[in-house]
């Protein structure tokens, strides 16, 4: 063989070889565009979606209203460490949906290999970013607004202070007084009460309710915007998936109700209808976004840029939000309501393990409806 048919045989392989690689490539390009692509329904029924929304209300609103009525409705003779019991899962539930519900399907979103590499490849820690910004700004503005109400409290503290002061040099009236045994006795009787118009610890007291009205509104927020995105996509899911998802997102929207409903009885909001309001923004925020879901099937693609971005950011800045009201009310609630359920009872030891398996067991409990989520 002549080295230049040698040559010709090795230039015959390179360009086998160029032919083979080349359609790997475009076999491997059209594998990933397939799994960017808008996914086609194998069977989808609407009426079924349709029900899907009247099953999730009513899921959402029997978990929130639950912890509401055995605060105020006094009939029901709820014990008060079956009323602890459930907001201490609450705890629980709040902290796993931070974590499996938010932030690692935040993790996959923004990982995905449908975004431009230079977003998915530059830092891979986008999510955990967000989260972290969010829990951090969320504790500068909870401090801010605390700060601010603080302040203008003390203000209207001390106005009551000097008008009482005003008051009491304005009033002392003398009196005389006939005494059995003739003589005049003179008394100074004062047209106020004698204190100084403040209440001790009044600042405090309202520092711990404003902190538990804000806690309250940030679990709304995050946990509503949340079952949007969760509702939305089980509106564009065909029925075979939806009858699994529809279980597991039945238990889902109970217990995040439960742990919401338990912060709002907590908060003592100014009205009843301030609660019932939050109550049924939590409750229609999952079917809304099954009904934007059901209206958009035909047009939507879960697997798009844009629908990804939105989700993973918006699930990433919600877990932050749902950890940073997570561990508060681990670190000083629970502590709390410890002490002054447990101590000085018969069993308080056995009752304080009780409280911490309630967080257990509603972390427990998200954790393995995280599975099907």
């Amino acid at each position: 063989m002549t080295s230049k048919e040698t040559f010709n045989n090795l230039s015959d392989c390179q360009n086998e070889y160029d032919i083979l690689f080349n359609k790997y490539y475009d076999l491997l390009n059209s594998d990933v565009q397939d799994e960017c692509s808008r996914e086609s329904m194998i069977e989808y029924s609407k009426p079924i979606h349709i029900g899907a929304i009247f099953i999730i209300l009513v899921c959402s609103a029997l978990g929130t209203v639950l912890p509401i009525l055995a605060t105020h409705i006094r009939k029901l003779n709820i014990p008060k460490y079956s009323i602890i019991f459930g907001k201490s899962i609450g705890i629980g539930v709040i902290l796993a949906c931070a974590l499996i519900h938010m932030l690692q399907p935040s993790v996959e979103s923004l990982s995905s290999s449908c975004l431009p590499d230079s977003f998915t490849e530059g830092y891979g820690a986008y999510p955990f970013l967000f989260a972290l910004l969010a829990a951090i700004v969320m504790q500068f503005l909870d401090f801010l607004f605390l700060t601010y109400i603080t302040i203008k409290h003390n203000k209207k503290q001390s106005l009551i202070k000097i008008d009482s002061n005003e008051n009491l040099s304005t009033s002392n009236t003398a009196v005389v007084v006939i005494t059995p045994n003739g003589g005049n006795d003179t008394k100074s009787v004062c047209g106020g009460s004698g204190g100084d118009g403040h209440v001790h610890g009044g600042s405090l007291l309202m520092d711990i309710k404003s902190l538990k009205t804000i806690e309250a509104y940030l679990l709304e927020f995050g946990i509503t915007m949340h079952s949007i995105f969760i509702g939305l996509t089980v509106g564009v899911v065909d029925d075979s998936s939806l009858k699994a998802l529809l279980v597991a997102l039945s238990f889902h929207q109970f217990f995040e109700g439960v742990a919401l409903g338990s912060r709002i009885s907590d908060a003592k909001l100014s009205s009843h209808w301030h609660e019932a309001l939050l109550t049924l923004i939590f409750s229609i925020s999952a079917p809304i976004g099954i009904g934007i879901g059901i209206g958009v099937v035909s047009s939507i693609n879960v697997n798009g840029e844009s629908f990804l971005f939105v989700q993973g950011i918006f699930d990433a800045i919600c877990s932050g939000i749902l950890l940073y009201i997570g561990f508060n009310l681990m670190l000083k609630d629970f502590p709390d309501d410890l002490n002054k359920l447990c101590n000085g009872k018969k069993y308080q030891y056995l009752l304080k393990i009780g409280l911490f398996f309630a967080i257990w067991l509603g972390a427990g409990l998200m954790s393995f409806i995280g599975k099907y989520l």
